[in-house]
């Protein structure tokens, strides 16, 4: 990579924080976010590790703001997949889909509040968390559109319970080699995690219980609640 000069316009800056950003993205994904090193960062970047902190205030940032653009790309990507017309199992299904397709997401959500928000300041907490309340809008008009039923209010809540189960599922889903070693004995198989299996399935349960909560809609849609 060729060595950024220093930049001293605010527009160059952004792009030197741009650059850094995708760089960390492309090596978090080769060798995932808990071995992603500033000093590899700055030789793949192009930009010196000492200089990285003057975009940056520490690898948590970094990793937090790789976080907040992997959700806002399943926000898209849901505003463009859930349609009028969608059955509560395809919703739950395309939910599912959009954020296991994302590994690097499902490694960063499980990584937010027992990590990354324990190294970065109340303002840098503060302005990701604002970029991704601005997103919540478009999110929730997605899941109403396939599921009028659901009130705003209910949409939110939706979204923001499926981001928290995604954080602990995915952990439980992928274990260390020792606790994986354990769980492949019949005696444990009862405690075994299936992403693919099991987001889904929470998906639909969640979305099941809330259509029935709606007042006078006391029969529930057809949904994993039942199996």
């Amino acid at each position: 990579m060729p060595r950024f000069q220093r930049a001293r316009k605010p527009e160059e800056k952004e792009v030197r924080r741009r650059a850094i950003l995708q760089a960390a993205r492309d090596l978090a994904r080769e060798v995932g976010p808990i071995e992603l090193g500033l000093n590899e960062l700055g030789r793949r970047s192009g930009v010196s590790k000492p200089n990285i902190y003057r975009y940056f205030e520490s690898r948590e940032e970094i990793l937090f703001r790789l976080y907040a653009a992997e959700l806002l790309e399943v926000v898209a990507a849901l505003d463009a997949r859930l349609r009028a017309g969608l059955d509560l199992p395809a919703v739950a299904a395309i939910v599912a889909q959009e954020h296991l397709s994302r590994p690097l997401l499902c490694q960063l959500a499980g990584m937010v509040a027992s990590i990354l928000e324990h190294n970065i300041s109340a303002e840098t907490i503060a302005a990701v968390k604002t970029e991704l309340i601005a997103t919540l809008p478009r999110a929730a008009a997605a899941l109403r559109r396939s599921l009028p039923w659901l009130s705003d209010a209910d949409a939110i809540f939706a979204l923001h319970s499926i981001e928290l189960q995604l954080a602990a599922l995915w952990p439980s889903a992928n274990p260390s080699r020792a606790a994986r070693e354990v769980l492949s004995r019949p005696e444990f198989a009862s405690m075994c995690t299936d992403a693919g299996r099991d987001f889904p399935r929470f998906i639909e349960v969640l979305l099941a219980g809330l259509h029935a909560s709606v007042p006078g809609r006391a029969a529930q849609p057809r949904s994993a609640a039942r199996r």
